[in-house]
C-alpha cells in the first residue's frame, strides 16, 4: 500500500546558490527524504524552452544540460520508493563556499563540484553551468550557459576522439550504475556526447 510519505527533491545547480537559494533550506537525507542537486544544470534550459531558445539572447548559448534524463530517473525511483519501499540512491551535495552568501565551488574549467554527476559534466567538451551570460535579465539568470572548451583544452583532456568516447561511455556506465540515469536512457544521454568537437 502506497504511503506517500517519501520525498525526493531534484534541484538544478542554479537553484542552489542563485536567486532561489535552496542551499539555505538543505536537509539531511533520512528514511523518507532524499535530495539530488544536479551539477551542470540550470533552473530552465534548452529542453524546457525548445524552439523558443532562438528568440532568447543571453549573450551566450543557454544551458543544454541533461536535467530531463536525471529527472526521469528520479521519478522512477520515487514511484518505486512509494510503492515498493526501495529508497533512491543518496547523492553528494554540490560543493559551496562557507559564509552568508555561499557560491558554487568550481574547478579550473568552471564546472561545479559535487552533486549528481553525469558524463556530459565529468567528460566535458562544453562547460554546462548555471552561470548566466553577459545579458542582465531574470530569464538569463534562470537559463544558465553552455560554453565550449577551447581546442587547446580539449586536446589536453583527450589524446584522441576514441579516448573521449571511451571516457564518456565509462562515465555513463557509472551514472547508470549509481542510479542517476536509467539503463533505458543510455541512448538519451549519448545524445549529449559531442565527439565531433574532439580531433581524431
Amino acid at each position: 500500500m502506497a504511503r506517500f510519505l517519501e520525498h525526493l527533491y531534484v534541484l538544478a545547480e542554479g537553484d542552489v546558490t542563485s536567486v532561489l537559494g535552496s542551499v539555505n533550506a538543505r536537509q539531511p537525507d533520512t528514511d523518507t527524504f532524499r535530495i539530488w542537486e544536479v551539477a551542470g544544470t540550470s533552473h530552465a534550459d534548452t529542453s524546457l524552452v525548445g524552439d523558443n531558445a532562438q528568440y532568447i539572447d543571453c549573450g551566450v548559448e543557454i544551458n543544454d544540460g541533461p536535467q530531463p534524463v536525471v529527472a526521469k530517473a528520479a521519478l522512477h525511483h520515487l514511484v518505486t520508493w512509494v510503492t515498493e519501499g526501495d529508497a533512491p540512491p543518496t547523492a553528494p551535495l554540490l560543493e559551496v563556499t562557507e559564509g552568508d552568501a555561499p557560491e558554487q565551488v568550481r574547478n579550473g574549467d568552471g564546472i561545479a563540484q559535487g552533486g549528481v554527476r553525469t558524463p556530459v559534466v565529468d567528460i566535458p567538451v562544453r562547460v554546462l553551468s548555471s552561470v548566466k551570460g553577459p545579458v542582465d535579465s531574470i530569464i538569463c539568470l534562470l537559463l544558465g550557459s553552455t560554453t565550449p572548451l577551447s581546442d587547446e583544452r580539449i586536446a589536453e583532456l583527450y589524446p584522441s576522439r576514441t579516448d573521449y568516447e571511451e571516457q564518456f561511455a565509462a562515465a555513463a556506465d557509472a551514472a547508470i550504475e549509481g542510479g542517476f540515469i536509467l539503463e533505458e536512457d543510455r541512448e538519451a544521454i549519448e545524445t549529449y556526447e559531442h565527439a565531433e568537437l574532439v580531433p581524431e
